[in-house]
């Protein structure tokens, strides 16, 4: 039954590092994860921020980012760096995960020695949804009947009586 327990518990072990986990999974529950090898995968976003042996960057994925150290050989796989209007790299990671990592000041981060792009970055069109113009030009023209209303309004009372 041992034998049983160990291997089922292999497999499920093994299976949860190729499978790959969620930035949230790992900072929601960083206790489970310290010091272990991770596979995570998410849009590289903010800014490189340069450091002694290598870089950083940001991962976001399902809302929630974290910092991935990279080492300076895999700096020109990163082309686009995601912000307002430009959706950044889709990548996947592969590193060990520090819940509070000594070199970076107690920070959570990954210390990736993959990195794949898996898609590239690219500019983000505006989408403006329809029932949004429809919204905008109704207030307009609310604003505007308003405007004329009380125009009128003072008009009339400015007007000397007899």
């Amino acid at each position: 039954m041992k034998i049983l327990r160990l291997i089922l518990f292999g497999l499920l072990a093994l299976w949860g590092i190729s499978s790959g986990q969620t930035v949230s999974a790992l900072v929601n529950n960083p206790v489970l994860f310290d010091g272990k090898i991770v596979v995570v995968k998410g849009e590289v976003i903010g800014d490189i921020i340069n450091g002694r042996n290598g870089f950083c960057v940001n991962i976001l994925d399902s809302g929630k980012a974290i910092g991935v150290w990279f080492s300076e050989s895999e700096r020109e796989k990163i082309e686009v760096l995601g912000r307002y209007k430009v959706k950044g790299d889709f990548v996947q990671i592969r590193g060990v995960f520090y819940k509070n990592c000594i070199q970076h000041a107690g920070d959570m981060d990954i210390h990736a020695d993959f990195l794949e792009i898996l898609e590239r970055g690219r500019e983000k069109e505006e989408e403006i949804p329809f029932e949004k113009i429809i919204f905008a030009f109704s207030l307009g023209v609310v604003s505007l009947a308003a405007i004329g209303i009380l125009h009128l309004l003072y008009r009339r009372e400015s007007l000397p009586r007899d």
